[in-house]
């Protein structure tokens, strides 16, 4: 079977850094400071965006790409004789998925037979682990329909968690007001959030920082001992993967995971979470 897999970058998913044995193509999301309008991941990097954000006043609006984009897409890759397999940006945080199946009725019928789409019900580095179990599962020659399968099965499973360094974005987009969030400033609070089932919570807050990252310590530690032979994907918008193993060295060697996945936020998700906010990501 000739297949492609597709994603969009609110995946925060970086081409070259993966090692997909067939096409993988990234439909970028649109990002807009003022009049000036980007497209994620291509004609702005993630160290530009995080610099603009820094110095904005106002949050960068973010949007779903257009039907077009994921037709031109799809279009070329079933043209090439491949059967498209899509995994989407949460159907509850974005209509990126809704953009990509008007996309696929553009197609004929006959063509639309080639397309799949995925709503993930999650975004990230949740994505990242749809994708590597999709390719695993191909390079040992599992068929389309049990890929699916197993994707379905694992999306309920798949939370993040993410604490939230500066709550700043959360007041420029509105989420609260300035009197709360010059409060929460003055107290120092980090909210930690959660997301599965494309359904985001506040699971805690924090006075400071490191409380929040000793919890996330022990709620890693907790998972592993369930999950000793998986892979732990972290999430984050630090500058670099030294940063993020600087603030989980005291507690824990990364060498005993099997595998650690880094995903860096993009303009995207980066726009909420804001700068220096850290996570995980299990299933």
């Amino acid at each position: 079977m000739k297949l492609s897999f597709v994603v969009d970058s609110a995946s925060d998913i970086k081409i070259d850094e993966e090692q997909i044995a067939v096409p993988l193509i990234v439909v970028p999301l649109n990002v807009q400071f003022g009049e000036d309008h980007y497209l994620d991941g291509v004609t702005i990097t993630d160290d530009e965006f995080y610099s603009r954000m820094a110095i904005e006043s106002e949050l960068p609006k973010t949007s779903q790409p257009s039907p077009q984009s994921f037709f031109d897409t799809f279009k070329k890759e079933v043209d090439n004789g491949n059967h498209v397999l899509y995994i989407g940006l949460s159907s509850n945080l974005s209509g990126t998925v809704q953009s990509a199946a008007i996309a696929k009725g553009m197609l004929t019928e006959k063509e639309q037979e080639q397309v799949t789409i995925i709503d993930s019900g999650i975004a990230s580095a949740g994505v990242k682990i749809l994708l590597h179990e999709a390719n695993d599962m191909l390079q040992n020659n599992a068929s389309l329909q049990d890929i699916l399968n197993k994707i379905e099965e694992i999306k309920p499973r798949i939370k993040g968690n993410l604490l939230i360094e500066t709550i700043e974005n959360l007041k420029k987009g509105g989420r609260i007001s300035a009197v709360q969030g010059a409060i929460a400033g003055m107290l120092n609070i980090k909210p930690m959030i959660s997301i599965q089932n494309g359904i985001v919570e506040t699971i805690g807050k924090f006075r400071g920082s490191k409380k929040g990252i000793a919890k996330m310590k022990e709620m890693i530690l907790e998972w592993k001992k369930a999950n000793p032979g998986k892979a732990l994907y972290i999430i984050h918008s630090l500058s670099s993967t030294e940063e993020v193993k600087n603030e989980f060295e005291d507690i824990f060697e990364f060498s005993s995971f099997p595998k650690v996945v880094y995903t860096r936020f993009g303009s995207t998700i980066g726009t909420y979470a804001s700068e220096k906010a850290i996570g995980f990501v299990v299933y």
